[in-house]
């Protein structure tokens, strides 16, 4: 990351924890703020090109490394001994409550993608009516089912191992079928990107793809749960703008996951939602070879919302 870019700022944190918070600034007072949540196995880092793009439309960005990634984690992959899924979004609320401070009345949107997507609905039951809008990148509704059993597993493996142990079962039972559907495939990561070298970063990245622990399987899991009940849904603000956005062909949930993931917030009375899907995008929209068109799309819609609601 180009340190010239952005400013660096650390925050305490409960455990004795330092939030790491990366912020880039454009040369204007910003019209908003993006707080975005980076997904699993990666740090922010990866979004410095987002977010130049987005400072050179006005906005602030602003995005910190969550527990266990990052260069700055003890133990990559591991979120906390106890509770590690509601420090997740506490930390958020502290980076939150940084950008209300800095920026005391532009509006702050919370972009997260993939598990970061995830963490933001649970911050945004929480606090959602004083965000400005909401982004899901790369995200899906919980086949609930299948995560209850895959967190009942997860406790098993986690008392076998331990939960800082890892487990190449629970890797495979969450991450082995993501490149079935791109076979045959030039690496196992390719349901991340059709463009060719930035699956190559990533896979050359120390700081990307794990290893997971047990603990924080059984916490994201458990957040799984939390997360994915209408009733849940409802506490997050109606009048709430929502843009629910991805590839068609992400394995992680893809057109229909999102689509399933609209519908709910559809019932759950959620009035001004919006569905955008990406013919042929896999996970990562933002290092997608349309990644221009994606990022110009995200920020017009921000930019409509901010508008015509004002926001």
């Amino acid at each position: 990351m180009n340190a010239s870019t952005h400013e660096s700022h650390a925050i305490s944190a409960e455990g004795n924890h330092s939030i790491p918070v990366y912020l880039w600034m454009p040369e204007e007072t910003p019209m908003a703020v993006i707080q975005l949540f980076h997904g699993l196995g990666e740090h922010v880092a990866r979004y410095q090109r987002f977010a130049e793009v987005a400072m050179s439309r006005g906005y602030a960005v602003c995005a910190h490394n969550h527990r266990g990634h990052g260069p700055e984690s003890g133990h990559i992959g591991f979120y906390a001994e106890e509770n590690g899924w509601d420090l997740l979004v506490a930390d958020g609320r502290l980076v939150f409550e940084f950008l209300r401070t800095r920026f005391e009345s532009q509006p702050i949107v919370l972009l997260g993608h993939s598990m970061g997507s995830y963490i933001a609905q649970s911050y945004a039951m929480r606090y959602g009516d004083e965000l400005a809008a909401l982004i899901l990148s790369g995200s899906t509704w919980p086949a609930r089912t299948q995560v209850f059993v895959g967190r009942l597993f997860a406790r098993f493996e986690s008392w076998r191992h331990g939960k800082r142990g890892t487990s190449a079962l629970l890797d495979k039972l969450f991450f082995g079928a993501f490149n079935k559907r791109f076979e045959p495939a030039r690496t196992e990561l390719d349901w991340l990107s059709r463009d060719a070298a930035e699956v190559d970063a990533y896979v050359e990245d120390p700081l990307c793809g794990g290893p997971y622990t047990t603990g924080l399987w059984r916490d994201l899991l458990g957040g799984l749960l939390a997360i994915s009940k209408d009733t849940a849904l409802q506490r997050i603000p109606g009048d709430l703008p929502i843009l629910i956005t991805g590839g068609a062909d992400d394995p992680v949930g893809g057109e229909a996951g999102m689509r399933k993931l609209a519908s709910h917030y559809e019932a759950s009375g959620h009035a001004r939602l919006a569905t955008e899907i990406y013919e042929g995008g896999r996970h990562e929209m933002l290092n997608e070879t349309n990644r221009d068109k994606f990022t110009a799309d995200l920020l017009r819609w921000l930019a409509q919302q901010l508008e015509s609601h004002q926001v």
